[in-house]
């Protein structure tokens, strides 16, 4: 088995993708948000070669941690690999970043993997829009219904689009949030990369009352699935159900453009945000978080072994029983 990791270079030309996720653009522009780099890691075993991505850290005093789904699991999608086979690729990743100068490596995934410990409490929460928004409606409690009706007859409006407007009255709210909730933002400049390199996966959604911007979400889209990244809301708004209004007229929006999915992103189990996406979320599951430190190779030989083989050879068999008794536990 071999191992080679290189670095993933921009791109000089934007190839069509199926998703933002395995998009070489949009894993550089998170590489630079959060410092990384952006990598590709060539494994070749007796049965398959398959190339992985990845991101690398190194710190101020060299030390390398390979990170599997930097930002979102999504990221850290292996292709061409089955479920079943996932486990044993990560051991043998595992085994064959020893040669190398990564000492940790870090997994973001929905796929469990026993034996290791999950290091978080992150759940991903899905609403399927099957049939229909409508009979999507009908399945909600009556308490829910009425809670979105509410700001809709308080005139509640929005839009979705993608335009230097609308990107600026995200941030503005999703900073206040950040703040609110004592969280870091990110960059203005990297929602502005996102929205100029990532154009054709990307849609910000922001909803007014009596014009002023009040909920708001940047989301990433696909044939099949809307993806809510990030969202903000005005304090003030809070109590008027703005943010269930927002979420229920992107389920509309996803029925009428023909998606299949609108995922509502990760919130820690039991958290307030995780209880309210529970209203309309008709699927949820686990995002595992693993830690694995990297051993590099041992010595054939440890350097007391050899100590107790040369003073074997160069004593009497009575000292060689003697060590035995004091030594022989050390080796099993």
């Amino acid at each position: 088995m071999s191992i080679t990791i290189t670095t993933e270079h921009s791109p000089t030309s934007v190839a069509v993708v199926s998703d933002i996720f395995s998009s070489a653009t949009f894993r550089a522009i998170l590489a630079r948000e959060f410092r990384l780099e952006a990598v590709n890691v060539l494994m070749q075993t007796d049965q398959q070669t398959f190339t992985i991505p990845a991101f690398r850290r190194t710190t101020i005093l060299g030390k390398q941690t390979l990170i599997i789904g930097a930002g979102f699991d999504k990221t850290g999608v292996i292709p061409d690999i089955t479920v079943a086979q996932y486990p044993r690729v990560i051991e043998q990743l595992t085994q064959a970043l020893a040669a190398t100068s990564v000492r940790s490596l870090e997994i973001r995934t929905t796929i469990p993997i026993t034996c290791l410990p999950d290091t978080a409490d992150k759940v991903e929460l899905n609403i399927d829009i099957a049939p229909s928004a409508e009979a999507l409606w009908h399945t909600l409690s009556g308490n829910t219904r009425k809670n979105i009706r509410r700001p809709l007859k308080q005139g509640f409006t929005s839009v979705i689009g993608l335009n230097a407007q609308l990107l600026e009255e995200f941030y503005q709210l999703y900073r206040v949030s950040l703040h609110d909730i004592g969280s870091l933002p990110h960059s203005k400049q990297f929602f502005q990369d996102l929205t100029t390199q990532c154009a054709a996966h990307i849609e910000i959604f922001v909803g007014y009352m009596d014009g002023i911007p009040v909920v708001s979400s940047v989301n990433f889209v696909n044939t099949d699935e809307v993806y809510g990244a990030w969202s903000g809301i005005h304090t003030a708004y809070k109590k008027h159900n703005v943010f269930l209004a927002m979420l229920w007229q992107i389920v509309e929006y996803c029925s009428a453009s023909g998606r299949k999915t609108y995922n509502l992103g990760r919130s820690s189990a039991g958290s307030n945000p995780h209880q309210f996406k529970l209203k309309l979320a008709t699927r949820t599951h686990k995002i595992y978080y693993y830690t694995i430190a990297i051993q590099p190779p041992q010595k054939a030989r440890a350097g007391v072994q050899d100590a107790a083989s040369w003073l074997i050879r160069n004593t009497p068999e009575i000292v060689m029983d003697g060590l035995s008794r004091a030594l022989l536990h050390k080796f099993y």
